[in-house]
């Protein structure tokens, strides 16, 4: 590969949608099978994709235990393609940074432990989706972030998920994993060479329901590229303390952060937020 190798795009081959997303992207990427090179016995697939100066490479395990990715020492960015499961079973496509905000870790990752963000990839992402969406007539699909939840936690440099869900149907359709699977590639593109340089304003969320629409309303209305965001469900379980804690490490895992946007917390919650954004120079929007 020529130049330097910025991206391991990382998926499960156990994993219908993340699979076919893998194989659309090769293809469309013009990446090269080198599986036979590999000497890493976790790899079970893998492709070089030069003009995306990428790695892209097939694991057993699932994608919620990926915490072994950050033995990949020569890579600046993890993207990770994933199906999404929701009891719903609305078709969904989503992007998100992983992540434990609270005590809990019932899908992989350690409790309290939360990787850095792409909050611009993800920004990319979420308005190549919502392109694709209208473009390839999956009206059927709503496209959205997702809160921070779930593993892999591990991981000390920007981590991003890309998903389809929410059901095998959905999972298994070729025209949706390649639809996705265009999107990953104009999105690393964008983000090559600096070109992603000052195009959104860096932001966490806190409150809102799973599926963030408020947040990711404002990203495509405001330029808010988000990183980290923190839903209501988490910060019911959290105390005062807890809250000021995870504020910080969400502040720390979203590089650039520029702004906070808060909705429909309680105002002592909301108050200690916003000092502790104040203190850092990062501007406060509540609702």
């Amino acid at each position: 590969m020529d130049g330097e190798i910025e991206y391991l795009i990382a998926f499960s081959v156990n994993d219908a949608a993340g699979r076919g997303m893998a194989i659309s992207l090769a293809n469309m990427a013009k990446c090269e099978d080198v599986t036979h090179r590999s000497r890493d016995p976790k790899i079970r697939a893998l492709h070089l994709c030069d003009d995306l100066r990428a790695v892209l490479a097939g694991f057993d395990e699932d994608v919620v235990f990926f915490d072994f990715i950050e033995e990949f020492r020569d890579v600046k960015y993890f993207v990770i393609l994933s199906r999404h499961s929701s009891l719903t079973g609305m078709p969904t496509l989503t992007t998100h940074v992983p992540g434990n905000p609270w005590g809990k870790n019932d899908f992989g990752g350690k409790p309290w432990e939360i990787p850095p963000a792409n909050p611009v990839l993800m920004w990319y992402f979420l308005k190549g989706l919502i392109n694709r969406r209208a473009r390839d007539g999956l009206l059927e699909f709503r496209v959205s972030y997702e809160v921070t939840h779930h593993g892999p936690t591990s991981i000390t440099r920007p981590i991003t998920f890309i998903e389809i869900g929410s059901s095998e149907r959905e999972w298994n359709m070729l025209n949706v994993q390649r639809a996705v699977a265009s999107v990953v590639i104009e999105g690393i593109e964008n983000t090559l060479d600096g070109g992603s340089t000052k195009l959104c304003t860096v932001s966490i969320g806190f409150g809102g329901p799973h599926y963030a629409p408020l947040f990711t309303r404002r990203a495509i209305e405001y330029g808010e590229c988000y990183g980290h965001i923190i839903p209501n469900y988490v910060i019911k379980e959290l105390d005062l303390d807890r809250i000021k804690f995870i504020t910080v490490r969400a502040i720390e895992s979203t590089p650039g952060v520029e702004r906070i946007v808060i909705e429909k917390v309680k105002s002592e919650i909301r108050k200690a937020i916003a000092t502790i954004a104040e203190e850092r120079n990062i501007e406060v929007i509540s609702y």
